[in-house]
């Protein structure tokens, strides 16, 4: 787990210096909100795979449903994040949108990754 939790910060790292180093994107980077959508994204992450993890540990059903979930969990954390932005009428909508759907997949890659390393390793 402490391996996945050096790589979630690591691709949170990650994210944080693409934005800076996109001139479009700098102004959006350096906003407290996006600093906080990472962190909250790779808290979820590393929380989502722990679930995935110990749900391994039971039958096919239990991992299937526990990988399904954190799918269906993220989504709606997206939903929830962009549309909370969109309505509060903060600048620069359209870039935090692309910026959060970025991040989504950033972190659901390495998501994916790490599930495929549980199942041929357990």
């Amino acid at each position: 787990m402490n391996r996945f939790i050096f790589k979630t910060l690591l691709v949170s790292v990650l994210c944080v210096t693409t934005g800076n180093l996109l001139p479009f994107f700098s102004d959006m980077a350096n906003q407290p909100i996006w600093f906080l959508t990472i962190t909250l994204y790779a808290l979820l992450t590393i929380l989502l795979r722990s679930w995935a993890a110990k749900s391994q540990k039971g039958s096919a059903i239990n991992f299937s449903t526990a990988v399904i979930g954190t799918t269906t969990a993220k989504m709606l954390f997206t939903i929830v994040v962009v549309t909370t932005y969109l309505v509060s009428k903060l600048p620069n909508r359209e870039l935090f949108v692309f910026g959060v759907f970025g991040v989504f997949v950033a972190f659901s890659v390495l998501f994916v990754i790490d599930v495929q390393r549980l199942i041929k390793g357990g």
